[in-house]
């Protein structure tokens, strides 16, 4: 048995090389992330189907590796395992003029490389002079940055990580523009440590609740001011 099968008696459907193809399913019966394409430059090509064509993914492995499945319509690039139209396999998508790419490269650097969902998600790689890592959703206004927190480079991709007041120019972010953000350690212990300050600020209320105990403790001193009058309620009260 070669490669692609037993040697084939006729060359009728043997097409060697790469081309061009339409997807028109990616809803695999069998589960298999398999998908059909249309070959228009074969006769009967703008109905006519393929048999399923596997995907040519990045490190695919059990249950592992990149899915990125075509939607309906993509242009892809398809080849056919030994020549034979009978076992064609993706290779990748195509861009095109009508369908083009998330990054233009506009002024030539190619600075950002990355990933673009549909709807606009984004996992970015800023290789431009303000070296970063985003992971941001479709609005911009929520969104994880690593690196330098400012703006630098040209097109669609280029983004600022949104930094408090306090803060410096490089680091880490995790920041909303809308909504809520909760960070939860609901089975285990939540430490949070700085060699230097740690500082918290809101606008309008700080709210915190110990479910037993809570200590306060500073190593050298302490201090509590308020500019409105203030209670403070227990059973029993000491400042020694």
């Amino acid at each position: 048995m070669r490669t692609g099968g037993p040697r084939r008696e006729s060359l009728d459907n043997t097409q060697y090389g790469l081309h061009y193809a339409i997807v028109c399913q990616n809803k695999d019966p069998e589960k298999l992330e398999r998908i059909k394409v249309r070959l228009p430059w074969l006769d009967g090509g703008d109905e006519d189907q393929t048999f399923w064509a596997q995907l040519s993914t990045p490190m695919e492995g059990k249950k592992f590796g990149w899915y990125t499945l075509p939607d309906i319509d993509d242009v892809v690039a398809v080849m056919f395992i030994a020549g034979d139209l009978s076992q064609p396999i993706v290779l990748g998508g195509v861009w095109s003029k009508t369908d083009f790419s998330p990054e233009p490269n506009e002024d030539g650097k190619n600075n950002f490389r990355g990933y673009r969902s549909r709807s606009g998600h984004r996992m970015l790689l800023d290789d431009s002079g303000q070296v970063k890592v985003v992971v941001a959703d479709k609005t911009g206004k929520n969104m994880i940055g690593v690196g330098a927190f400012d703006k630098d480079g040209a097109g669609p991709n280029v983004c600022a990580v949104y930094k408090p007041p306090m803060s410096g120019t490089v680091g880490v972010s995790f920041s909303t523009m809308e909504g809520k953000m909760e960070i939860t350690c609901k089975d285990g212990k939540l430490s949070i440590t700085a060699e230097q300050n740690i500082k918290i600020n809101a606008k309008t209320t700080i709210d915190i609740k110990a479910g037993q105990d809570m200590t306060m403790e500073g190593s050298s001193s302490a201090k509590l001011t308020s500019a409105s009058p203030s209670n403070y309620d227990a059973p029993q009260i000491k400042i020694a």
